[in-house]
């Protein structure tokens, strides 16, 4: 009977700790405890976010659509695990686009998604989809073909785009129509901007037509002004208004092709942007030879997520800044204009533009060089008396329509586009926070070493473990 009791209390004891142990368990996944220990703080959130995290009242659904062989699954694990830590109002689901095949169909439709490795943010049925550019700065370097991982900026990303999504207002981007422009409603396979506007509207940006021939300034609520493509003269009055709009601190796109008089020449000389009635030949880069792949891009905001992608601008005209001695130097308020996507050294200007086939001839007006098919203007600054900071105007030109047309329209395409669009709403940094370096740890040995190693961990730790059960059988023997 004195047995029977001793063992009865073993097993309640046993029951009572592993029911203590399920309570600890409870406990802890109800109200979890995390440390970050390592030395780069590499997961650790910033105060911006941590802030943004504390005051959410919004529910807001993250859908991951990565596979998790890709480099930047555990990164975005991780990060997500930390919003998740400091707020419950974050829902994670992962879905993996290659086996998840109804799944990823169904939210594809939902969301308009057309491409995989992207991550979808969700408040209230207004979403924002991050896409792996979004997430990564790439470098190159020197004996490397394929450009490798720099930095990853998963927390700028995700909590600007939660932010983005609780802030209530959707900025509205308005497309000039009544010159022949390309329309966002226009669905021709071809000539439509249809797709480019589906991805400005998934991007929570709201998508409006204007003509200003029934108006007398741009509206109040325009966050950007886009101008695709015109084809047709515009009337003194309307350039005075864009460009009224445009000295108020306006932002504005303008997509001009080859062979076409709009009336904006003199409005971009003042604004430090020369136009030739060209377009530009590029041999090294063309498949059908008036087309021009953009592999050369300079430093700016908009094109520092370009990485490795190219833009294809097709018959594109050159956009070239102002020479220095044309613009009144000195001035506070002058434009200040970059060049953004470059042609090869072994293009040319091509002037003759009536001729069947393009062809550089030394004695005409063909210039050959690197040309600039896009730049972008930026004008206004810091009033240094009043310690203010005014909102500059911006504005965007590109030397052709047709690069983000639903016939054309690729990834490296869309980036540019979308970029630039972003840099004029200030989207880019809607909150700055810094991307998190990524450091490449290299172990060098010598042969020396190596062979040390290699005795050491084959050889020596084994010998050891054997040498000590030996020692334990012989001992027990005894």
């Amino acid at each position: 009977m004195k047995r029977f009791l001793s063992n009865l209390n073993m097993v309640a004891v046993v029951l009572l700790a592993f029911v203590l142990v399920q309570m600890v368990n409870f406990i802890a996944l109800r109200n979890p405890l995390r440390w970050d220990w390592s030395s780069r703080k590499y997961y650790a959130l910033s105060e911006k976010t941590t802030h943004l995290m504390e005051e959410l009242e919004h529910r807001v659904d993250v859908t991951v659509f990565f596979q998790e062989e890709h480099k930047l699954y555990h990164d975005i694990e991780n990060l997500l695990e930390e919003y998740q830590y400091l707020t419950r109002n974050i829902h994670v689901e992962w879905v993996d686009p290659a086996r998840d095949l109804a799944r990823t169909e169904k939210l594809a439709e939902k969301y308009g998604l057309t491409e995989a490795q992207v991550v979808v943010f969700d408040v209230g049925g207004k979403s924002k989809i991050i896409r792996q550019a979004d997430l990564s700065n790439f470098k190159r370097v020197k004996g490397r073909k394929e450009p490798i991982l720099s930095a990853f900026k998963g927390e700028q990303a995700f909590s600007s785009a939660i932010q983005g999504l609780i802030q209530g207002e959707t900025p509205v981007v308005y497309f000039l129509v009544g010159h022949g422009e390309r329309r966002v409603t226009e669905f021709d396979q071809i000539s439509g901007y249809s797709r480019i506007g589906t991805l400005i509207f998934r991007d929570n940006l709201e998508l409006k037509e204007l003509m200003l021939a029934s108006k007398n300034q741009i509206p109040e609520d325009a966050a950007a002004l886009v101008i695709a493509g015109p084809i047709k003269m515009m009337s003194t009055a309307e350039i005075e208004m864009i460009e009224a709009y445009l000295s108020r601190s306006g932002r504005v796109m303008i997509l001009l092709d080859a062979l076409k008089e709009t009336g904006l020449d003199p409005m971009l000389r003042r604004w430090g942007i020369a136009l030739r009635n060209d377009f530009v030949v590029d041999p090294e880069n063309t498949l059908k030879g008036s087309d021009v792949y953009v592999r050369t891009y300079y430093e700016h905001p908009i094109t520092m997520r370009m990485g490795d992608a190219g833009a294809r601008f097709y018959l594109p005209r050159s956009i070239e800044p102002l020479a220095v001695d044309h613009q009144e130097v000195g001035a506070e308020d002058r434009p200040i204009v970059v060049q953004l996507a470059m042609s090869s050294e072994k293009s040319w200007s091509e002037m003759q533009v009536n001729e069947a086939s393009a062809k550089y001839d030394e004695n005409t007006a063909d210039l050959r060089g690197a040309f600039s098919l896009a730049v972008a203007v930026e004008r206004g600054a810091t009033q240094k008396m009043l310690d203010v900071q005014i909102r500059p105007s911006r504005m965007v030109v590109f030397g052709d329509s047709d690069f983000v047309s639903n016939g054309a329209l690729t990834g490296g395409d869309q980036d540019l586009f979308m970029s630039a669009l972003n840099w004029l709403l200030d989207r880019e940094e809607l909150m700055a926070i810094s991307p998190k370096p990524i450091e490449e740890i290299k172990l060098s040995l010598t042969s020396k070493q190596l062979e040390n190693l290699f005795w050491i961990s084959v050889a020596g730790i084994p010998s050891i473990a054997v040498w000590i059960g030996l020692l334990v059988w012989f001992r027990r023997r005894k």
